[in-house]
C-alpha cells in the first residue's frame, strides 16, 4: 500500500475523510426528519446511554490501541492485538458489574434494565471497534475505515428512521448498536482478508504480557487524557440529568452534537492520518501541512459561528420544529467551543507520536475540570442552565486556544500567521453578522435571511477548501 507520504497529504486526508463526510452528511441531512420522530426526552435517555457506552467502551482498551498503530513489527503487533481484545473483554465484565451495581441512578436518569444491558452491548462493540480499527490504522487502510464510518451510520439512520414510526425512542439506541456491529463485523472481516494480517506464531500469555508491559506508558499517560477528554464531553449529560428532567437533557446533547458535527469529521479523517505521519516521519516535517489545516478551519468556521449565533432559537425552530425550543439558545452558546474544538481535536495525536502524552494529559486536565466544574458550580448556585454553559464555553474556548499555542511552541512552528488568522476569522465572521442583521432591518423574510446566511458561510468554506486543496495536494 502506498504511504501517506508518497501520495500526497490531499489525496490521503480525501480517503481518510470521504466515508466521515458521508455518514456526517447523511446524519445531518436526517436530523429534521428524525427530531420530529422523536421527542427531546427520548434523545436524553439515548444520550445518557451513548454517554455511559462511548466512555467505558473508549477506555476498555486500557488505550493500548494507540500502541498498536506504532508496532512495526507483525507478530509483536498481533499478540498486543490478541493482548488489547483480552483487555477489552475482562473490562466489559468489570463495567457489566457497574452498571448493575450504579442500577439506581441509571433509574433517576430514566433508563430502564433493557435499555442498561443493550448501553452494555454497545460498549463491547466499540471497545472491540477500537482495536481492529487501529490495527488498520498500523497499515495505513484509511479507505477501509471510512467505508466502516459509512456503514455504521447507514445502518444507524435506516433502522433509527424505521423504528421512529413506532414512537418507541428505545429504536435511537438499537440503531445505534446495529451500526456499531455491522462496523466491527467489516473490520473484522478486513483485517482477516488483509495481507498484513494477524499471525498466531509465538501467541503466548507471556508474550503477549510482554508487549502489554513494553506499551505501559499508553495506559499513564493516553487513558487519563481519554478518560478526561470523554469526561469533558459527557460528564455535563449526567449533571444536568442530575438537576432536571431527561427532556433538558435532550436539549443540550442534541445542541452538542449539532454544533460538532465538524469535529467528528475532522477527527475521523485527519488524527489517524496525522498520527501515522508523525510517527514515520516525525513531527517537524508536519509543520507547513498543519499550520496550513489550522488556518483553513479557522477562516471556513468563522461565517457558520456567525450564522448560528444569529439564528439562535428562531433557526433551530425553523428546522427542527417548535418542540425543540431552547437547543438553539444552547448551541449559539456552544458552537464557537465547537468550532475551535474542530481545529484542535486531532492534534494531541501529534503530540502522542512523539512521546509528548503529558502534555497532551496537563492540557485536557486543565480544559475538563475547568468546563466541567464552571457548569457544575453554576448550576449549583442556582443559576440557569443558559448561564451554566455559557460559563462551561468561556472555560472551554481559552483551554482550546490554550492548547493551540502550546502545541505550537513545543513543535518550535511559527505563531505570527496563526495569530493573524485569528484576526481574519473573527472579521470574516463579524461580517457575516453584521450582513444578516442588515438583511433583517430591510424586512427581509426569516426564510430569506437564513437562506442568505447559508449561501454566505457555504461560498466561504467552498473557497477556503479549494484554496487548502490545491496547497496540500
Amino acid at each position: 500500500m502506498k504511504s501517506a507520504r508518497r501520495r500526497g497529504l490531499g489525496p490521503v486526508l480525501v480517503s481518510s475523510g470521504i466515508g466521515p463526510l458521508l455518514s456526517q452528511g447523511v446524519a445531518l441531512a436526517l436530523v429534521p426528519v428524525l427530531f420530529r420522530l422523536y421527542t427531546p426526552q427520548d434523545f436524553g435517555v439515548w444520550a445518557a446511554i451513548q454517554a455511559v457506552a462511548i466512555v467505558a467502551g473508549s477506555l476498555a482498551s486500557l488505550r493500548f490501541d494507540l500502541a498498536l498503530v506504532l508496532e512495526r513489527d507483525l507478530v509483536a503487533a498481533s499478540q498486543l492485538l490478541f493482548a488489547i481484545i483480552a483487555v477489552i473483554l475482562a473490562s466489559s465484565l468489570v463495567m457489566a458489574v457497574t452498571i448493575v451495581v450504579s442500577s439506581g441512578f441509571l433509574y433517576v436518569l430514566r433508563i430502564d434494565a433493557i435499555s442498561a444491558a443493550l448501553g452494555w452491548g454497545w460498549l463491547v462493540l466499540v471497545g472491540l471497534s477500537t482495536a481492529f480499527q487501529s490495527w488498520l490504522m498500523r497499515a495505513g487502510a484509511f479507505g477501509s475505515v471510512s467505508f466502516a464510518v459509512i456503514l455504521s451510520a447507514g445502518i444507524t439512520n435506516l433502522v433509527q428512521l424505521g423504528g421512529g414510526v413506532s414512537g418507541y425512542g428505545v429504536w435511537l439506541i438499537i440503531g445505534s448498536i446495529a451500526g456499531q456491529a455491522a462496523a466491527l463485523m467489516f473490520y473484522i472481516w478486513n483485517v482477516s482478508r488483509g495481507a498484513d494480517h494477524p499471525v498466531w506464531r509465538a501467541l503466548t500469555f507471556e508474550a503477549m504480557c510482554i508487549m502489554l508491559r513494553k506499551n505501559r506508558r499508553f495506559p499513564q499517560f493516553s487513558l487519563p487524557f481519554t478518560l478526561l477528554s470523554l469526561l469533558r464531553e459527557r460528564a455535563p449529560i449526567f449533571i444536568i440529568g442530575a438537576f432536571g428532567p431527561p427532556a433538558l437533557i435532550g436539549l443540550y446533547s442534541q445542541a452538542w452534537r449539532l454544533t460538532h458535527f465538524p469535529s467528528g469529521l475532522t477527527s475521523a479523517a485527519l488524527r489517524p492520518v496525522f498520527f501515522h505521519r508523525t510517527a514515520t516521519e516525525g513531527l517537524a516535517s508536519q509543520g507547513r501541512s498543519v499550520d496550513g489545516l489550522v488556518r483553513c478551519l479557522l477562516l471556513a468556521s468563522s461565517p457558520w459561528i456567525a450564522f448560528v449565533i444569529f439564528g439562535d432559537n428562531a433557526l433551530f425552530n425553523f428546522l427542527l420544529g417548535q418542540q425543540w425550543d431552547g437547543a438553539g439558545q444552547l448551541a449559539a452558546l456552544l458552537i464557537m467551543p465547537a468550532a475551535l474544538f474542530t481545529i484542535t481535536n486531532w492534534m494531541d495525536r501529534l503530540l502522542d507520536a512523539v512521546g509528548r502524552q503529558d502534555v497532551n494529559l496537563k492540557m485536557e486536565m486543565i480544559a475538563g475540570l475547568s468546563s466541567v466544574g464552571a457548569l457544575w458550580g453554576t448550576l449549583t448556585a442556582g443559576g440557569s442552565l443558559v448561564r451554566a454553559v455559557l460559563m462551561q464555553s468561556a472555560a472551554l474556548i481559552l483551554s482550546y486556544l490554550g492548547f493551540l499555542w502550546v502545541c505550537y511552541g513545543i513543535a518550535n512552528w511559527p505563531r505570527s500567521r496563526l495569530i493573524i488568522c485569528l484576526c481574519a476569522a473573527g472579521a470574516i465572521g463579524g461580517s457575516t453578522y453584521l450582513l444578516l442583521i442588515a438583511l433583517r432591518s430591510l424586512m427581509f423574510s426569516q426564510t430569506e435571511v437564513f437562506f442568505a446566511g447559508f449561501v454566505t458561510a457555504g461560498f466561504v468554506t467552498v473557497v477556503v477548501l479549494l484554496l487548502a486543496w490545491k496547497e496540500l495536494r
